[in-house]
């Protein structure tokens, strides 16, 4: 995946791209998830391009439009969640992963994606 793709796809997952708004996370979590399957792949996908993007939060001026998507999906989340919805257990879990991920990225930490890589171990996923 090149940057570009991995920038368009995290658009998409966001919300901010509305040709494809669709095929992403945060319209599953408003219009409605049909399997753990379907947004454990989203949420893969978000991370997949959050790798591709990793070099992005280590630049001095880290692109207002890449955080305001990573936030779009976590506020959409977290609205999910207090939504006391069918996965809001596993939604919790992709949200406290995916901002300890956001956080370590910011700070350059050598191993971003720890909790990423460690989370089905780490979590009792129902």
């Amino acid at each position: 995946m090149t940057k570009d793709e991995a920038r368009s796809l995290l658009k998409v997952h966001a919300g901010s791209n509305e040709a494809c708004f669709d095929q992403g996370y945060c319209f599953k979590l408003r219009y409605g998830i049909k399997s753990e399957e379907e947004i454990e792949k989203l949420f893969d996908e978000i991370f997949a391009c959050l790798k591709c993007l990793k070099d992005s939060f280590y630049k001095e001026n880290i692109s207002r439009d890449l955080l305001a998507d990573i936030q779009s999906i976590q506020a959409q989340s977290i609205l999910y969640i207090h939504q006391k919805e069918t996965y809001g257990e596993r939604i919790g879990i992709y949200t406290e992963v995916l901002s300890e991920t956001l956080v370590y990225l910011l700070e350059n930490v050598e191993q971003p994606f720890v909790a990423y890589d460690h989370y089905k171990e780490n979590y009792d996923l129902k």
